[in-house]
């Protein structure tokens, strides 16, 4: 029994709709929204006689794997790259990563009811209703190279645009049941970690990551997901310690996670891999629909028995077709 039609209902719920994309982005002149920041940055530099910064949207939202979350905020990543530093110099004389981040948070504070807050990576733009942040990591280019300005560290070699440009090939080779793979993962992640907050799993770029080491293409989107899933988990006795970077085999994208974090997310995925298995060879439908929802939650589609009838009567009505046609061909040819 095939649960294809199943997955892509509870992807539609999921993924962004392209009226909440814009909800998000919203308008230069809306207050709370991306382009709004964007205006308040601009106009603090100016104010202040430094060279307007440019921008450049990255993370999931840009690679158009950002999912609806259960009840987390939606994680907007919107990248600062400054233009007023004079990168002919040496690195050591450019302004420090701790004087940058104090530029935009003078910059945005005040733009909405909260205050925000100086992260390492980036500076973080926290909204009233809870229900979104906007991430600003700070960048500068020097020559072909991008650094970003990271607290306690200084300028260190980052380029998000390249992991764009990777994704995007990878959509290219894959094709979009890769992004939908990719969204699955992310929608367990969620739902795992909204069922207990004390879980914190690995995040959204090292899960692509992982999906696109093992994603195997189908003509249904629960095999292509259990087999993926099944590939990923076969592979953690090197995972547990190392995933490498797509286009830096020389980084470990998981370097900065506790060994702690990374010894729960291999329990954890494990544990979701014997659920998959269980669902996936499950021949009940009701069963079956059950099973999937203790990986995805309650926005995965249960099925009762007339559901399982109708799709019984449907699969009939299929085969009794296909062997008039048969038929039909038969008695011309004849």
């Amino acid at each position: 029994m095939d649960f294809d039609k199943q997955f892509k209902e509870y992807y539609e719920k999921i993924k962004l709709s392209s009226s909440k994309k814009k909800e998000l982005i919203g308008e230069e002149g809306e207050k709370g929204s991306r382009d709004a920041l964007r205006g308040r940055i601009k106009k603090d530099f100016k104010e202040k006689g430094r060279k307007q910064p440019k921008f450049y949207m990255q993370g999931s939202f840009s690679m158009n794997t950002t999912i609806n979350p259960i009840s987390a905020e939606y994680d907007l990543d919107d990248g600062v790259y400054l233009q007023n530093i004079d990168t002919l110099k040496p690195m050591d004389e450019w302004e420090t990563p701790e004087t940058v981040h104090k530029w935009i948070i003078d910059a945005v504070d005040g733009h909405t009811s909260k205050k925000p807050t100086d992260k390492n990576l980036c500076v973080r733009v926290n909204y009233a209703d809870e229900r979104k942040h906007i991430d600003l990591p700070i960048y500068a280019q020097k020559d072909d190279t991008y650094y970003l300005a990271v607290k306690g560290e200084g300028w260190v070699e980052s380029d998000p645009k390249e992991i764009k440009d990777w994704f995007l090939d990878e959509i290219k080779e894959k094709r979009e049941q890769f992004r939908r793979v990719v969204r699955y993962l992310k929608g367990w992640k969620d739902f795992r970690e909204n069922e207990n907050n004390q879980v914190k799993l690995y995040g959204g770029f090292q899960l692509t990551v992982l999906a696109s080491n093992h994603f195997i293409e189908s003509e249904s989107d629960e095999e292509s997901f259990f087999k993926t899933v099944e590939g990923i988990n076969s592979k953690f006795w090197i995972y547990k310690q190392q995933i490498l970077h797509p286009k830096n085999g020389s980084k470990n994208i998981i370097e900065h996670y506790t060994e702690v974090r990374r010894e729960k997310f291999v329990e954890e995925f494990e544990k979701m891999y014997q659920k998959a298995k269980a669902a996936y060879e499950e021949n009940d439908c009701v069963e079956k629909s059950t099973k999937w929802r203790k990986i995805f939650g309650d926005r995965f589609p249960l099925l009762k028995n007339d559901d399982c009838d109708e799709d019984k009567k449907g699969s009939k009505a299929a085969i009794i077709t296909g062997t008039t046609n048969i038929a039909n061909t038969s008695g011309r040819q004849a």
